[in-house]
């Protein structure tokens, strides 16, 4: 990924120094595991131990390569001319190249999960802050862009926060299945004894495969892949709702923007009327990572036991799509921390139509005095239809509110004081605590 969208700690993970010295780590698992099951002389362990994997050992894996056309190959080469000789017999031994980088693949994600899972909380715990903030702010919902009736600003927000919360079990759950390594050597029928797989496997926090050929099951990568891209996806939905908000014909929320921040090169009213580009990048880049199911998915394909078309693509998607949803997540979050919101104009556009998204409430209200459901709603829906859809008046400038008021059928059943309560907004708070109490709110 481009260092644009690298964040520090996620995008050192993916650096080749740190890859290697993973690939390390699982080969010092595997001398322990020898010591302890009695296949390698005491001490190799400590010994080996004692080499450090720096840019210096990298540059001369990279002069081996040079020759070996082998990157696993030549760091083990590499690190071999470090150790002690009775150290070197036992270093790699037994071992296929796989089972080294698969392992450590393993290690990898799991860290990357750990990050990923510490920023879906912090982004729930910003989203549930700014729902309970408003918790009492009445909005227009919509249904096909269209108004409908009136949510709050916080309802929708915790909509959101079910959407993360579900995204969390998930991750929780593909940090546990993804922690699997494999040193089952050449095909998978285990060179070593399989005793040393299972205490490296111990040492290094994973457990080992079940069974596996000279790689592990591709199947993995395509739910970590899955699992990542739909949490982008979520991401796509919620900025893009921020983007339809933040419109100026609506304008009921704005991105922050710094102070000497530009909105556009071109036009300088456009600081006051404020693009949502921190949205749009978001959407923008989980098209990227939505991208790259497609190589996940294809790379479990392999023919028999092993090919290695895989292994190019997987060095291209994974640390990617890795890097770009955690990026993703931190401007999410920030966005979402700072944004702007304008309950007076949310107001004003629940009365935007002249109280026609109330005509459901004056329906039930007139089947409860015995009116028939369809005749109520061929009322209503006749009374609507008299307002120009530019005004939202009729030709005598009354509004639909003004309308059910005057009618004559409806004013036999309903009072005054019980036509004004289905015009009361405040009707939709009557079970939003109800609502919040399910979120520990």
């Amino acid at each position: 990924m481009i260092a644009r969208y690298t964040l520090a700690k996620m995008g050192k993970l993916w650096t080749d120094l740190h890859k290697k010295k993973t690939w390390f780590k699982v080969e010092l698992a595997a001398l322990w595991a020898k010591e302890q099951k009695g296949d390698a002389p005491k001490g190799v362990f400590e010994s080996a131990r004692l080499v450090r994997i720096t840019q210096k050992v990298l540059k001369r894996a990279d002069e081996i390569e040079k020759q070996t056309d082998h990157d696993l190959i030549a760091f083990v080469l590499a690190v071999t001319e470090l150790l002690d000789e009775t150290v070197k017999r036992y270093f790699h031994a037994g071992l296929t190249s796989f089972d080294i980088e698969d392992t450590a693949l393993a290690l990898v994600l799991k860290d990357c999960l750990e990050l990923i899972a510490q920023k879906l909380e912090h982004l729930k715990s910003v989203l549930l802050k700014k729902a309970d903030e408003h918790r009492y702010t009445l909005q227009i919902g919509r249904t096909h862009f269209v108004h409908a009736e009136p949510i709050t600003f916080g309802f929708k927000l915790l909509g959101w926060v079910d959407v993360i919360e579900r995204h969390q079990n998930r991750i929780k759950n593909l940090r546990e299945e993804i922690g699997v390594g494999k040193l089952s050597g050449a095909v998978g029928i285990y060179d070593l004894d399989p005793k040393i797989e299972e205490l490296a496997c111990q040492y290094l926090g994973l457990r080992p495969a079940k069974i596996s050929t000279q790689i592990l099951s591709r199947d993995l990568l395509g739910h970590y892949s899955a699992t990542l891209a739909g949490v982008a996806n979520s991401l796509d939905r919620f900025a893009t709702e921020v983007r339809h908000l933040a419109g100026t014909d609506i304008g009921e929320v704005a991105e922050f923007k710094r102070p000497g921040a530009k909105g556009s090169s071109a036009m300088p009213g456009k600081s006051l009327l404020r693009n949502s580009i921190k949205s749009e990048n978001i959407c923008g880049l989980a098209r990227v990572a939505r991208g790259y199911l497609i190589p996940s998915f294809e790379c479990e394909i392999t023919w028999n036991e092993r090919t290695l078309e895989n292994s190019s693509a997987e060095r291209i998607y994974l640390p990617d799509l890795t890097i770009v949803l955690d990026f993703m997540l931190q401007r999410f979050t920030d966005t979402m921390e700072k944004l702007e919101v304008f309950p007076k104009q949310m107001e004003q556009n629940v009365w935007r139509t002249g109280g026609v998204v109330f005509a459901q409430r004056v329906m039930l209200k007139l089947t409860e005095k015995d009116m028939v459901r369809d005749e109520a709603y061929n009322l209503l829906e006749k009374i609507a239809l008299s307002v120009r859809r530019e005004t939202f008046k009729n030709d005598d400038g009354q509004s639909f509110r003004d309308l059910v008021s005057q009618n004559e059928a409806i004013r036999k059943l309903l009072t005054a004081e019980e036509i004004n309560e289905c015009f009361n907004p405040e009707l939709t708070l009557k079970h939003i605590d109800y609502i919040f109490e399910k979120f520990g709110l």
